[in-house]
């Protein structure tokens, strides 16, 4: 890709390129470096493990389906849980804030799919009701006007 107006990687100083816009993707860079060290002292997961999960994840959330992007400055959410602090995936930042953060407990998530699986206004019914919407708006005519 071509090199953008000059810029330079803030922490190795190597040309930027495409949409990077402060530090470089190189595996070598000062950034990357720190980011590699946060996540060993923070997760305890070294780049072989995260690698390994994402792998068997085929490089996709578990939850959404979405395939993980990897680039500086957007990367994947390292999921883990609060409570017992055991990492249970890499997933999207929609996933991990939206979904998961709301959840705070088990029950909740499981209340959340028997919900959807077992709808009970099916089961009070006995069939499924389609509901079909607000009914569209009309418009007025606008008058024209008159010479």
């Amino acid at each position: 890709m071509a090199e953008l107006n000059g810029l330079k990687c803030s922490a190795c100083s190597a040309p930027l390129t495409g949409k990077q816009r402060k530090y470089c993707a190189d595996p070598d860079c000062t950034k990357e470096r720190l980011y590699w060290a946060w996540v060993l002292k923070t997760y305890n997961l070294t780049p072989e493990m995260y690698w390994k999960i994402w792998k068997a994840q085929k490089g996709r959330c578990p939850i959404t389906g979405r395939e993980l992007v990897f680039l500086p400055g957007k990367r994947p959410h390292i999921d883990h849980d609060h409570v017992e602090g055991h990492v249970r995936g890499i997933v999207t930042a929609y996933a991990n804030t939206r979904l998961i953060g709301r959840l705070r407990n088990y029950q909740t998530a499981q209340n959340l799919a028997d919900y959807l699986r077992e709808p009970p206004a099916e089961k009070a019914l006995g069939q499924r009701v389609l509901a079909p919407g607000r009914p569209k708006k009309t418009r007025k005519k606008r008058r024209g006007k008159t010479s």
